[in-house]
């Protein structure tokens, strides 16, 4: 007869034996408890992996900024407000060997600075994909303003009052194309409105929130991304 004990430890012993074969066999961004690979390409467990960094020491990501082989950062001075505006640990991004920030340097919290990272190269590859040429600049305007959501008088604070946001007008590649999200999103060259749908698609891998044109008129000309508590692709 079974007794309960014996069960019990034979059942949990299948399930370690299990673990340790997926801990094995299949590649760690597809393991939420593996450490965030800046590296590594993009898998089921980038996102929630990105989480449980946001959740640790500040200094883990930083190190990881510092040591990610092709980004181009700085640790940021603390911007210190008297509102709840401001960040204590951040990063000065000026962008990776995968493209640069145009038309300069954008300071973020290190997990977003660090989803960027992993971005311009997905993008890079895209753009060569689809449209046969690099990535060399990314166009954006900006990532701190110490504003609420929508621009309201009252109510949350956007994640943009804490440099944890950031927002992305286009894409020039090495051949003198602009790639715009307001001309292209819905512009009649099919390959420039693929790419960058597979580039809004592929944000909503690493970041909490990507909002692109098809989420309101106010996201016409630009996407958003950000690593708020908010979880969303639109």
């Amino acid at each position: 007869m079974w007794k309960p004990t014996l069960f019990l430890t034979l059942f949990i012993a299948l399930i370690s034996l299990s673990v340790v074969a997926l801990d094995r066999n299949i590649p760690p961004q597809h393991l939420p408890w593996k450490q965030l690979n800046p590296e590594a390409p993009l898998g089921f467990s980038t996102k929630s992996q990105f989480l449980r960094m946001s959740l640790s020491s500040s200094d883990i990501c930083m190190d990881m900024a510092r040591d990610a082989a092709a980004f181009n950062s700085i640790p940021a001075d603390p911007k210190i407000t008297p509102s709840v505006c401001g960040w204590e640990t951040a990063r000065v991004v000026y962008g990776s060997d995968n493209g640069t920030l145009k038309p300069g340097e954008a300071n973020m919290q290190c997990p977003l600075a660090v989803g960027a990272y992993m971005w311009l190269r997905e993008v890079n590859a895209l753009a060569q994909k689809h449209l046969g040429s690099e990535l060399k600049k990314i166009h954006h305007v900006g990532t701190y303003s110490c504003r609420r959501q929508n621009g309201n008088s009252s109510g949350q604070w956007s994640e943009h009052a804490f440099a944890n946001a950031w927002d992305i007008t286009g894409f020039e590649l090495k051949d003198g194309r602009l790639i715009s999200v307001k001309t292209d999103w819905q512009g009649k060259d099919k390959k420039r409105r693929k790419f960058l749908r597979d580039a809004r698609n592929k944000a909503c891998k690493i970041f909490r929130v990507t909002l692109s044109p098809d989420y309101n008129a106010a996201h016409h000309d630009h996407f958003h991304v950000d690593m708020g508590p908010s979880n969303a692709c639109r």
